[in-house]
């Protein structure tokens, strides 16, 4: 016994906006969707019903417009919520040392600093560590197969300094951190 099955492509159905009607709630079919063969049913029952525009002048009037109550921001908002939210200026450090220990403890000193002038840390945040292999020879001549491998591993931790004030920037400059540990200061 055959079973034949024959495959239709139906067509997607897309909702959009009326362009007639800024409100929300009032969606239409796209225009090409309308008259399709495919759903004689749906087409009947949309034809009967009133068009959508008349359904959004019934709706109450205190629905806000698009943008403004519906927690969708503006593009002319965003601009100014964004220079509000970023800081103006920012320091921001880069410590990179071979000992977990040695830049723990310098974290501890750089944040104590800045909090001890009323400035918003935030960090330390622990960057991938960088793993620099080096393959030698254990033997120049006849056992090449013997060789060593070594490994340094760099510990990399950043922290960023929200509205520095002068007291902040001289603090910082005053932190005795030991030499094991490189500091990078970006403003």
């Amino acid at each position: 016994m055959a079973v034949s099955t024959s495959t239709t492509t139906l067509p997607l159905l897309f909702l959009h906006r009326s362009t007639a009607s800024p409100n929300p709630t009032a969606l239409s079919f796209a225009s090409p969707l309308r008259a399709s063969p495919l759903r004689s049913r749906a087409s009947a029952s949309a034809s009967a019903a009133p068009p959508a525009e008349t359904l959004a002048d019934d709706l109450p009037s205190d629905t806000p417009p698009v943008g403004e109550g519906s927690g969708i921001p503006m593009p002319s908002s965003i601009g100014e919520d964004g220079e509000e939210l970023a800081p103006k200026q920012k320091i921001r450090i880069k410590l990179r040392s071979y000992w977990v220990p040695l830049i723990e403890d310098s974290c501890k000193q750089i944040i104590e600093a800045a909090k001890t002038t009323n400035a918003k840390t935030m960090g330390p945040v622990p960057l991938p560590t960088k793993k620099r292999i080096y393959c030698v020879l254990n033997s120049p001549h006849v056992h090449k197969d013997s060789r060593f491998h070594f490994e340094i591993r760099t510990h990399q931790r950043l922290i960023d300094i929200m509205y520095p004030t002068a007291q902040t920037i001289d603090s910082l400059m005053q932190l005795q951190l030991p030499a094991g540990v490189d500091v990078e200061v970006k403003l």
